[in-house]
């Protein structure tokens, strides 16, 4: 390894294998020397372009394709830059937060997301697909004297800014030299073992520390780099010819029960693995030698910290369903607990930096993980450590996950249990509090003991695989935290007397102003008895649903939501069940006055109530279903 900033890696693996594939796509594969031609040829256009930032600056990528991706970071470290990966999908004001905290002074994109990028800032835009003709004709970028794109580097120099998953709070940008990452890639390098040889897949999206780790690995090993936009599955990954994996936990639980006999190595990372879903992993892997990794590193280390893999333990676990494992450091860096803290130190030897984790360590074994310091809540004024929760529940016969956190709403007033129920769990069951009580009882305190239950599908995760706590909906259950930020029995009756408040108010307009806005819609003169009874309770029967429905606009969204993970389903739902409820009034008042045979106005009624309605019973029934609990894993 001569490379003294890690493009220059990759440069030395495309002039060994030009003709070797470097990296596959859904819709592609580039062999290494078009990489490397397209990245130069990018990159002197990059260095020939007005306005651009002198060398050292941050130039960020902002652009769909994955290729795309790959040719940007190449072509920004070889113009002398570093660069930062934004994912275009991200909220447009989010979006120019991390631009603005990477520095950003100019941003590769593509046309269409222009309008995204563009906050006004002045940044200079190189757009890969209008400035196509340009790029192409750059020619290639300089050469050194060893065949190397200089770029202005020395191996300290600023290679990438990268953002951390945002875990516990708002995204922050780290900023990385090429010492860390090719410090990083020579550790890496010592435990993996790659060659090129591998195929190795990557799953964790473009703008993740995951992703510039395996893009890394891959094609400064000289092996082909895999990415996917659409789901893994073992069938994806045996048609891949994949013969090393990087993955969340997330995604490796939809493979464990599939058998993986291409992989000789699965990573994961992102989030810790349990101890009981290693140990399946490794079973479907049967290739002689082939190996399961659990990794663990922050961002502030460039995601190199540490590895684990069974052989490290002395013995057998008791409870492995209760453990997870970081191990130990990789080559040339450390890490330590200080104050049940762990902190990690870079391969390169630079400071040690708090991961915010908590763990724990016997001797020199390795260091086994105890949840994230800023997950603990505190209740009535004590702290809980909901990791501890968490743990002694993993291993109820009805659970698959769980989350321990407190009632948002009321800033930790008491324990809430999001669960997610086992395949093994009785169809659309759960644990109730009284069955986590029970379990709960003599293992931790008394005060530790979650109050409500909340059933999910599944747990909501970031793009770096963590679990997203803010994302969690809230509880089903009264005096629970709402979306509005109110909670507990006096939000729920005041809630009530607006509810209330308005329905009746509607109601009463429906009933005085019918005769008004609909003349002679309501008269039954005309109707002997005892029809006359019935239409008149008819009447009635449509003011009350207009007051319900008017009375649950003003409150029943903040009620679905208790049931529902999907704000955007539910908002759609909410307003179809009020149409469903508040078209009556004015469509029966229309209808009788309608003569029978105009049909113009007949059809114009039909598409403006009747075609709506049909759409909201639609709506209704899709947030139904999307409601349930996720019965798939069971009927598997």
């Amino acid at each position: 390894m001569t490379g003294g900033s890690i493009h220059q890696l990759f440069e030395e693996r495309a002039q060994r294998t030009p003709d070797h594939v470097a990296v596959v796509t859904d819709s592609e594969q580039i062999g290494y020397e078009q990489l490397n031609t397209d990245a130069g040829r990018l990159a002197a256009y990059l260095a020939a372009t007005d306005g651009l930032p002198d060398a050292g600056s941050t130039v960020a990528i902002c652009t769909q394709r994955p290729a795309e991706v790959l040719v940007s970071i190449l072509a920004v470290l070889k113009a002398g830059h570093a660069y930062a990966v934004v994912d275009p999908k991200t909220p447009a004001q989010e979006l120019h937060r991390l631009l603005g905290l990477a520095r950003a002074k100019a941003v590769i994109t593509n046309e269409s997301l222009l309008p995204r990028v563009d906050d006004g800032r002045g940044r200079t835009a190189i757009c890969l697909d209008t400035d196509a003709a340009h790029i192409a004709h750059a020619g290639p970028a300089p050469r050194d004297s060893a065949g190397h794109t200089p770029g202005g580097h020395t191996l300290g120099g600023p290679a990438a800014v990268l953002f951390t998953a945002g875990t516990t709070g708002r995204r922050t940008a780290v900023r990385t030299g090429h010492d860390r990452l090719v410090a990083s890639y020579a550790a890496w390098s010592e435990v993996y073992g790659l060659s090129p040889e591998d195929r190795l897949l990557v799953t964790a999206p473009p703008a993740t520390t995951e992703f510039t780790g395996g893009w890394i690995r891959a094609l400064c090993s000289g092996a082909t780099l895999v990415l996917s936009e659409r789901p893994i599955t073992a069938d994806r990954i045996a048609a891949e010819q994949v013969t090393v994996a990087e993955m969340s936990p997330a995604t490796a639980a939809e493979l464990l029960d599939e058998e993986l006999p291409s992989l000789r190595l699965l990573t994961v990372g992102g989030a810790p693995l349990r101890l009981d879903e290693q140990l399946r992993l490794q079973a479907l892997l049967p290739a002689i030698g082939a190996r399961v990794l659990s990794v663990y590193g922050t961002t502030e280390v460039a995601g190199c910290g540490t590895w684990f893999e069974p052989e490290q333990l002395p013995g057998p676990v008791a409870h492995p369903k209760r453990a997870a494992y970081l191990g130990l450091p990789f080559p040339g860096g450390a890490a330590e607990i200080r104050k049940g803290q762990i902190w990690l130190t870079p391969p390169e030897g630079g400071d040690a930096v708090p991961t915010g984790d908590a763990g724990r360590r016997q001797g020199e074994g390795p260091i086994e993980f105890r949840g994230r310091m800023a997950d603990r809540v505190t209740i009535d004024g004590r702290t809980v450590d909901t990791y501890r929760v968490e743990t002694a529940l993993a291993d109820h016969p009805h659970i698959q996950d769980v989350v321990i956190t407190g009632d948002r709403g009321r800033t930790g007033s008491r324990l809430i249990a999001f669960v997610v129920p086992s395949a093994g769990a009785p169809f659309g069951a759960a644990p109730e509090a009284a069955s986590l009580r029970a379990r709960l009882t003599g293992v931790v305190p008394a005060g530790d003991i979650p109050e409500a239950v909340v059933r999910l599908r599944k747990l909501p995760v970031n793009a770096a695989g963590k679990v997203d706590r803010e994302e969690l909906p809230l509880p089903p259950i009264p005096g629970a935290a709402r979306a509005s930020g109110k909670s507990g029995a006096g939000d729920d009756t005041k809630e009530g007397a607006i509810a209330a408040l308005v329905g009746v108010c509607a109601g009463f307009f429906a009933a005085v102003f019918t005769s008004v806005i609909f003349p002679g819609a309501t008269d039954v003169t005309g109707v002997p008895g005892p029809w006359n009874v019935l239409f008149v309770l008819l009447y009635m029967a449509e003011w009350l649903a207009f007051a319900i429905g008017m009375g649950f606009l003003a409150v029943g969204r903040g009620l679905m939501l208790q049931r529902s993970e999907s704000r955007g389903l539910t908002t759609a739902a909410h307003l179809a069940i009020v149409y469903l409820l508040v078209a009556w009034w004015p469509q029966d008042n229309l209808y009788r006055l309608a003569d029978k045979t105009d049909w113009p106005r007949q059809a114009a009624l039909i598409y403006t109530f009747n075609v709506p309605l049909m759409i909201a019973a639609l709506i209704v029934m899709i947030w139904v279903v999307a409601s349930l609990p996720d019965v798939k894993q069971r009927d598997r």
